[in-house]
Order: C-alpha cells, then structure tokens, then sequence
C-alpha cells in the first residue's frame, strides 16, 4: 500500500510548499468573465486583488467554479502509474463547495486506484493543515483509515471567523442568507462570518469596526488556548497589509506565548469575501497529532 494526498489550492498551499510536502496539488480555476485563471499558476495573489478593484468598474464578477472531476481523474490515474495505490483527497468545506460530493459520486470511474474523499469542513489554512497531516503521515507509512482518524481529531478543533465588507458575493451563491443570529435583521457594520463545526458558513453579526471584530476574535481564541492543546492561530488578510500588521501586534500583545502565522486569503476565497476582508483561523497545532501517532 502506498498513499499519497492530493488537494487544491484554495488550501493556501503553493506549489514549491506542496513539492516539498509531497502534496500532490490541483490549481483551482478562476473566472472573471469569459477568461479562466488558475490559482497560483497564472494569478498570483496580488494580481487578482488588481483584477478584482479593475473588475468592479466592469461590473465584472469573480467566480471559482469546481475542479473538473476529469482534471482529477487524469491525475489519479498519474498517481497510480507511480505505484499510488490509495489516494486521500482533501476538499474545501461542503459549506462553500460541492466538490467533495461531487468527487464521492464519481470516484467509482477511478479505478486506477482507490479514493478516499475528505470534506476539510474548512478553508485555507485550516484545510490546509489537515492536507499538511496526512502527507506526513502518509510519508510514514500509516494507512488511510488511520490517517482520516488524525484528520477527524485536527478537523474537530478548527475555528476560522472572518469579517468582510460586504456579503453580497456569498448571497450570489446562496451560502449565507443575509440575516444575523437567529435569523435577525444584520445590523449595521462590517458582517463577521464563521465556520460552524459542520463547515457551512453563516453570519455571526456585525462590527462597526475592524478592531472590534478582531477584539471578539481573540476571545473566542482565549476559550481554545485554555484547553490542554497546542494551538495554531493564523491571521487571515485580503490585500491588507496594514491592518494585518495591526492585528498581529494586537494578538501578540495579548497572548505573547502564541506565535501567530499570517497567510493571504487567496482568489478561491477571496471570491466569496472579497477583497478588505481579514480572518483569524485557529486548530490544535497538526504537528503535535504527528507526535502523538510517532509515540505509538
């Protein structure tokens, strides 16, 4: 038996990372209007936040459809022809993203090698990491039932928030419906958007400013560095330098026992947040599972 991961690059992964994690990566597609993109290929971050501000005065809307499931299939049977024999597939949540149903309904076609779908229930870099743990774990040599257990045990702490500018891109998806908390009327402010533990995403209310979101974010993080875990905390931007810079200081300040990873939100999400948007996304840090499972 020999395993291999393979995910997108809505995971926050680039390329030279995925090569060195023996990641097997696919480039998610972007449109705007007619003309496709692939994420991280031919659209580097920062162009697509330049696209994006020139795209407005178009009228022009992003779009990041699915990866096509021939585009995954060619790739397994790529995988199997290097002696792959199970290939455990990590997807963006089922929240914002069809694709691992899609693939579950279709893995039956690959028979080159056996498919294993995963709904991350996440983004970014809380997908990502879950693709980071399997592909340590399948380099040594553990199987995939054992590695969809660790999967399930990092996927369970997971914690990501984001507030946006506006939420009319997710309403043209359908994926949040426009209302607070309790299907309230969404107050004024800036929207604030969380995870659910199920990975659908939903609007949590509203911050009049930056600062204030950040604020409610740290003390939701507060609740997760009390438990008996190592933490990883990353804070999320989209195209804010400034206020990423803001908001490192601000967490480092408060808890200056955590160190604090920054990632850009990248075009495959940045599609459904736009750009102005900052996040903060937090887990068990995925290398202590790797030491648990060592200590076997």
């Amino acid at each position: 038996m020999k395993v291999a991961v393979l995910t997108d690059t809505s995971a926050g992964i680039e390329f030279v990372e995925a090569k060195q994690q023996q990641i097997t990566l696919l480039a998610a597609p972007i449109m705007f209007g007619n003309r496709q993109y692939h994420e991280y290929q031919d659209l580097p971050t920062a162009d697509y936040y330049r696209l994006l501000r020139l795209a407005k005065s178009k009228k022009l809307v992003p779009t990041a459809p699915q990866i096509s499931m021939k585009m995954v299939h060619q790739t397994c049977d790529e995988l199997a022809a290097t002696g792959i024999t199970d290939v455990i597939v990590i997807g963006p949540s089922l929240g914002i993203s069809g694709f691992v149903n899609t693939l579950a309904a279709y893995a039956e076609n690959i028979t080159s090698l056996h498919v294993w779908p995963w709904d991350s229930r996440g983004i970014l870099t809380t997908m990502g990491d879950q693709a980071r743990l399997a592909a340590t774990l399948a380099v040594q040599g553990t199987t995939p039932r054992e590695i969809l257990e660790q999967l399930k045990r990092l996927r369970d702490t997971t914690h990501s928030a984001f507030v946006v500018d506006s939420i009319k891109p997710l309403l043209r998806t359908g994926e949040v419906n426009g209302h607070g908390p309790g299907n309230a009327p969404l107050l004024p402010g800036k929207p604030i958007l969380v995870f659910e533990s199920s990975g659908k995403m939903r609007v949590a209310g509203s911050a009049l400013r930056l600062k204030g979101a950040m604020s409610d974010f740290l003390d939701d993080l507060a609740a997760a560095l009390a438990e008996a875990v190592p933490v990883k905390a990353t804070i999320l931007n989209a195209d804010q330098p400034e206020t990423t810079a803001q908001w490192l200081a601000t967490a480092q300040k408060r808890f200056p026992s955590v160190k604090f990873d920054v990632a850009e939100i990248g075009p495959s999400f940045g599609v459904h947040v736009g750009d102005g948007a900052m996040g903060l996304a937090w887990s068990q840090d995925y290398q202590s599972l790797i030491s648990v499972e060592n200590e076997k």
